[in-house]
């Protein structure tokens, strides 16, 4: 009897990526969004194989696959940056590098110098620079960054088997609504509704994902 291969699902967005790419690249003008596409083909799909099969890194190890995220994400930043378009390469570089950071997180040995904590920290700033930047002239875009990267912090630091306390978790989570809600506020007040919703949206999630950690199993990474 023959048994599923989850490993031919990454062949499949191979499949669908490149050709999409390799036409966005020769066609098309928006060179950033072809590349947004074409990752979520590609991630999709491998999403896919690599949650049906019983052990992903026989086929996907998480060095290399931490260090092709990584560098690919720098390559999108940067031409983002020369492109004109330092924000939306930054969430397009954020799109790129953070599944296969999280995938490393999940499976792979600690290859980051800081803490699981630091990280988380770092993160959340990196996040609150995002949606600030943004505010001023991109606020979807600039709220879409921030919400990837705040949540990647978060799911980061729980991967990496460690949990905040009851207490400290409360803390983050009021300070998360209480800061979304003035902000929201503000920026309202300001006329800047867009970038307040975008804020507050961002603020409400990362809150969540903090309050969620709770009743989610963690895998502890020596």
């Amino acid at each position: 009897m023959s048994r599923p291969v989850p490993e031919a699902a990454p062949v499949i967005g191979i499949v669908l990526a490149v050709p999409f790419a390799l036409y966005g690249f020769l066609f098309g003008s928006n060179h950033l969004s072809t590349v947004v596409v074409s990752v979520a083909l590609l991630y999709g799909f491998t999403a896919f194989g690599i949650a049906r099969s019983p052990d992903p890194t026989t086929v996907f190890r998480p060095d290399p696959v931490l260090a092709v995220g990584v560098v690919s994400g720098g390559i999108v930043g940067l031409y983002g940056v020369a492109s004109g378009e330092p924000l939306f390469g930054a969430l397009v570089a954020v799109v790129v590098a953070a599944p296969p950071a999280l995938y490393h997180a999940r499976f792979g040995e600690p290859v980051n110098p800081l803490s699981p904590t630091a990280t988380l920290g770092v993160g959340l700033v990196a996040a609150g620079t995002l949606l600030a930047f943004g505010s001023l002239s991109r606020p979807i875009v600039g709220g879409l960054s921030g919400l990837f990267v705040g949540l990647a912090a978060v799911d980061y630091h729980r991967q990496r088997g460690r949990q905040l306390t009851a207490g400290y978790r409360t803390v983050a989570v009021v300070a998360c609504l209480g800061s979304g809600l003035v902000a929201f506020g503000l920026l309202v007040v300001v006329g800047r509704p867009t970038a307040g919703l975008a804020v507050g949206v961002v603020a409400v999630a990362i809150g969540t994902a903090f309050a969620a950690e709770a009743q989610g199993e963690t895998r502890w990474v020596q």
